[in-house]
């Protein structure tokens, strides 16, 4: 497990260099949203894929991906909540305490990964909400940390030799990172946001977890102008 925690340091250690997002409503959101009164955001799908780090067991891969889980929920979770009011508008739902759609999730024998793939009607009726806030997080890896900023710091020292030969660009990211997020009631997505982006080795992980989850409480509906 010291090997896991190293590699959480080191696999989201990130910086985002460049994204891109958009989000869908649907055309009757207002609608079909007009007597909802809380919703509940779920632990966060995490998916890993690519060049996996050697000598990491898959069952610590298991607990990293159910780990930032957790830390992608909480963040969304404040994300919403910290862009629920402004002078113009006012978020019209209540968002269920974090603790307590974990205490009812754990009380129902519900885990993290299970959470990911559960009947969103059956989950609603057991949270007690009008509907479920679902993230899917998917990391493609190239490479390591060390070797991402052995490129960069190669880059560097070539450009400060004053080299005047072109060299041919080798790119440094370490991930590509694809994550998407949803309001779903009914089992219809009345709501999705999508994220896009590459990262490199420069940032510590909460930044990365900040951004995301940033973009997508940003975007979050059941708005009304005050």
């Amino acid at each position: 497990m010291k090997k896991a925690l190293l590699f959480v340091s080191c696999f989201f250690a990130l910086s985002i260099i460049s994204c891109s997002h958009k989000y869908y409503t649907s055309s009757f959101f207002d609608q079909q949203t007009v007597h909802h009164k809380i919703v509940a955001v779920l632990p966060a799908e995490m998916v890993f894929t690519g060049k996996q780090p050697e000598n990491v067991a898959s069952d610590d891969i298991a607990k990293i991906e159910e780990y930032e889980s957790k830390n992608f929920q909480l963040a969304l979770y404040n994300s919403i909540l910290r862009h629920a009011n402004s002078r113009k508008y006012f978020t019209r739902v209540n968002l269920q305490d974090i603790v307590i759609t974990q205490k009812l999730l754990q009380e129902h024998n519900i885990s993290v990964r299970d959470a990911w793939t559960k009947d969103d009607k059956e989950l609603t009726a057991i949270l007690g909400v009008d509907a479920v806030v679902r993230m899917r997080i998917q990391k493609q890896r190239y490479m390591s940390d060390l070797a991402s900023y052995g490129i960069s710091a190669g880059r560097q020292i070539i450009y400060n030799t004053g080299w005047k030969i072109p060299l041919p660009y080798v790119a440094n990211r370490t991930n590509d990172i694809y994550a998407s997020c949803d309001i779903v009631s009914n089992n219809q997505t009345l709501w999705n946001d999508n994220y896009k982006g590459a990262s490199d080795w420069n940032t510590p992980s909460n930044v990365v977890i900040e951004n995301i989850a940033d973009n997508f409480g940003q975007h979050f509906p059941y708005k009304r102008r005050k």
